[in-house]
């Protein structure tokens, strides 16, 4: 393959990836207090992600494993 066939394919994989990341962090954007659990004390950010669930360990005495956000729903007019 042709080197500018290569980078543009590079290119095009990167900005998907990046797009599908920044999708899971916006549903993983709860407030510390609003989180419902996903998991059970102790669990692993590996295992809570296994469960499609988000992990932040960041905030004590809240769910560091819980639901993700519910996706937006766009209303067509």
């Amino acid at each position: 393959m042709e080197p500018k066939v290569i980078c543009t394919v590079v290119l095009a994989f990167a900005l998907a990836l990046s797009s599908l990341a920044q999708g899971e962090t916006e549903m993983c954007q709860v407030e510390p207090h609003q989180r419902q659990n996903c998991g059970h004390p102790g669990i692993t950010a590996k295992e809570c992600e296994a469960k499609a669930c988000c992990f932040d360990s960041t905030v004590r005495g809240v769910p560091w494993c819980f639901q993700p956000a519910p996706a937006e729903e766009e209303c067509e007019f």
